[in-house]
């Protein structure tokens, strides 16, 4: 496996790979094509992407959002994947080019009922921060998690 930050000849395989792992679920106000990750890439946005081999394993997407403050935007591990460690790999991975970056902090929302997402930002090191009842769209509660870097 192998970590690295994508470049723009990913865009497609990256919306496509967003669009199987969570669907309507993940930003379904915008139209999330090849088109808007070109857009994100240019905007200090950095999507990683983890390969096995020349398959698409994993995706995060960090964004820097003021001077030294940056989000985990998106995170999602193929499947197929899952339990071997790759999420946690790419996760360090990220915090460590927000480090690079000279970020200050970084900043995950995931569904309060994801538990594998999580456990795997409390694993890292991440604290709960607040608790947001509907904050996307109705029905769904979210959860925000910080850590100093």
């Amino acid at each position: 496996m192998r970590i690295a930050i994508a470049g723009a000849s990913r865009a497609k395989e990256i919306a496509d790979f967003v669009h199987r792992h969570a669907g309507e679920d993940y930003m379904g106000y915008v139209r999330f094509d090849e088109r808007y990750v070109k857009e994100k890439m240019k905007k200090n946005n950095y999507y990683l992407v983890c390969m096995a081999g020349r398959k698409l394993a994993g995706v995060a997407r960090l964004s820097v959002v003021e001077l030294d403050l940056a989000e985990i935007r998106t995170f999602a591990v193929d499947e197929s994947y899952r339990g071997r460690g790759i999420g946690t790999r790419l996760l360090k991975h990220a915090l460590a080019l927000l480090k690079e970056k000279k970020m200050r902090k970084a900043v995950a929302r995931t569904k309060a009922g994801n538990a594998a997402g999580l456990a795997l930002f409390l694993s890292a090191g991440f604290e709960p921060e607040g608790y947001f009842k509907e904050h996307y769209r109705k029905g769904v509660d979210v959860i925000q998690l910080g850590k100093f870097l």
